[in-house]
C-alpha cells in the first residue's frame, strides 16, 4: 500500500511539473509579438529513484529562465541610436535641400542669374530707361530671395530648438518609466522573474536607444542604472536625475541635473544629431549665406562707385544691408533711381564701361576663388553631399540593425514551431502521467477490494 501511495504522489508531483511547463509554453505563444519579450524555458529536474530507500522518483519544475542575452540587447541597443542618428541627420538634411537649388531654375541661382543677365543687356544700351529699370527690378527680386531663404532658414532653426526640448523631454519621461520598474524590483526581489516586467523594461532601454547613447547597468538588487552618455546619471536605482535642454543661445546645451553642460556626452540617437545640425550644420549655411550675401552687394557697390550716372554724378549704392552677419535677412534695394545707375566709366561719360565691369562680375572670382554663383553652387553641393552621406549611412546602419536585430531573435525570440512542438510533448507527458494517476486508482481500489 505505501508502494502505491508513494507512487501516486510521485505522479501527481508529475502532473504539476507539466502543467507548470504547459503554462511556460502558453504564456511564450501569447507574448511572442510583445515587444521585448524574451522567450522562457522551464528546466525540469529528475527525483532520486531508490524505492528501497522510499524515494520513488519522479520529475520536479526546478526552474523558469529567460533566454535573454545582455550582450545582444546592448548590441542591438548600439545600432538603434546609431541608426537613428544616421536617420534623423538625414532628415534634417532634407528640409534644407529644398532652399538649395543646384539646377539654377528656381530661388536664389535663379535670381543671381536673372540680376547678372540685367548687366549683361544695359552694357548693349547703356543709356536706355528700360534697361536700367529691369537692373532694379531683379535687384529687387534678388533681395527677396536672399530674405526668403534667411527666414527659411530661421524658422528650421527655431523648430529644430523646439525639436531639442521634446526629445529632451522624452529622454526623461522614458527614464521615469524605467524608474517605476526600479521600484518594482526593489520592493520584491522575485520581480525579476516577471517576463512581462523584463519585456517592459527592454522595450523601454530600446525606446531610449532611438534618443541618445548611454549605459544600462544592472544592480544586485535588481535595479537599473542608466548613465548618459555612459556618464552623466539619468537613474540610480530610485532616484531620477532629470536633464533639461537650454536652447536661449546660439549654441544649445543639454544641462544635467545641477545645471552643467553634458551637450558633448550626446553624441547618438537623435538628439545626437539634432544638436549636431542646429549648432553646426545651420551656422554654417546661414554664415554660407550671409556671405554671398554681403560680398555680392558689397562689389557690386563698389564697381557703382567707380563709375559715373547719367547725371555725371559718382554711381549710388544699389544694395544696403544692416551687418554681415545679418546680410542675408537684411539686404535690401536703396532708394536708388533709374537714372542713377552708373553705367559709364569716368574717364567716358555717356558710355557703357562701367555697366560692362558690372557684367564681368557674374564670371569673376569674388569670393575664395569662387564667382557668386560658383560660391553658391559650392554650398548647394555641401549640402547635396552631405543629404546623400547621411542617406547611405542611415541605410547601412539599418542594415546592421536588422542583422543584430537577427540575430538576438534567434538567440532569445518566440519561436512558434520551437512552442508547438513543446507543448505536444508536454500535453503527452502529462496525458501519460493522468494515465499512470488512474491505474494506480483502479490497483488501490481492487485491493482495497480484495481487503474488504
Amino acid at each position: 500500500m505505501a508502494g502505491f501511495l508513494s507512487s501516486l504522489g510521485a505522479t501527481a508531483g508529475a502532473l504539476r511539473a507539466f502543467e507548470k511547463a504547459l503554462t511556460v509554453v502558453q504564456n511564450n505563444v501569447a507574448n511572442a509579438l510583445t515587444p521585448g519579450f524574451a522567450k522562457q524555458r522551464l528546466y525540469l529536474e529528475a527525483l532520486p529513484f531508490q524505492p528501497d530507500l522510499g524515494f520513488p522518483g519522479g520529475v520536479r519544475a526546478e526552474r523558469i529562465e529567460s533566454a535573454r542575452q545582455q550582450y545582444a540587447e546592448q548590441a542591438v541597443r548600439a545600432r538603434q541610436w546609431a541608426w537613428a542618428r544616421a536617420e534623423e541627420t538625414a532628415a534634417q538634411l532634407s528640409r534644407i535641400e529644398g532652399l538649395f537649388d543646384v539646377s539654377g531654375q528656381m530661388g536664389l541661382p535663379k535670381a543671381i542669374t536673372a540680376l547678372f543677365e540685367a548687366f549683361s543687356a544695359w552694357t548693349v544700351a547703356p543709356n536706355d530707361t528700360v534697361s536700367r529699370q529691369a537692373i532694379l527690378e531683379r535687384a529687387r527680386e534678388l533681395a527677396d530671395r536672399f530674405r526668403e531663404t534667411a527666414s527659411a532658414l530661421t524658422q528650421i532653426f527655431y523648430q529644430t530648438s523646439s525639436r531639442i526640448q521634446n526629445e529632451t523631454a522624452q529622454i526623461n519621461r522614458t527614464v521615469a518609466q524605467i524608474r517605476e520598474l526600479n521600484v518594482l524590483y526593489r520592493q520584491d526581489i522575485r520581480n525579476l522573474q516577471d517576463p512581462s516586467l523584463d519585456a517592459r523594461l527592454h522595450a523601454l532601454l530600446e525606446e531610449l536607444a532611438q534618443v541618445a547613447d548611454f549605459t544600462a547597468i544592472r544592480q544586485e538588487d535588481g535595479s537599473v542604472t542608466i548613465l548618459l552618455g555612459g556618464q552623466t546619471p539619468l537613474l540610480v536605482g530610485e532616484e531620477q536625475f532629470e536633464i533639461a535642454a537650454d536652447v536661449s543661445s546660439a549654441q544649445a546645451r543639454i544641462l544635467d541635473f545641477a545645471g552643467r553642460d553634458i551637450t558633448g556626452q550626446v553624441t547618438q540617437g537623435r538628439l545626437g544629431a539634432i544638436l549636431d545640425f542646429r549648432n553646426r550644420v545651420l551656422p554654417e549655411l546661414t554664415a554660407g549665406v550671409n556671405r554671398l550675401a554681403a560680398g555680392l552687394a558689397d562689389r557690386i557697390n563698389e564697381v557703382l562707385a567707380g563709375g559715373i550716372d547719367r547725371n555725371g554724378q559718382p554711381g549710388a549704392p544699389l544694395f544696403a544691408y544692416d551687418s554681415p552677419e545679418l546680410a542675408a535677412s537684411t539686404l535690401r534695394v536703396t532708394q536708388i533711381s533709374p537714372d542713377q545707375l552708373a553705367a559709364a566709366a569716368p574717364d567716358a561719360p555717356g558710355g557703357n564701361g562701367n555697366a560692362l565691369a558690372l557684367a564681368a562680375l557674374a564670371e569673376s572670382a569674388e569670393l575664395d576663388g569662387f564667382s557668386f554663383m560658383g560660391f553658391y553652387g559650392w554650398i548647394a553641393r555641401r549640402v547635396g553631399s552631405a543629404l546623400e552621406d547621411a542617406r547611405e549611412g542611415a541605410e547601412q546602419q539599418k542594415q546592421m540593425l536588422l542583422q543584430t536585430q537577427w540575430l538576438r531573435e534567434q538567440a532569445q525570440a518566440v519561436s512558434l514551431d520551437e512552442e508547438a512542438v513543446n507543448l505536444v510533448r508536454f500535453q503527452r507527458a502529462y496525458e501519460a502521467a493522468a494515465r499512470m494517476i488512474r491505474a494506480i486508482d483502479e490497483l488501490l481500489e481492487t485491493v482495497i477490494g480484495m481487503v474488504r
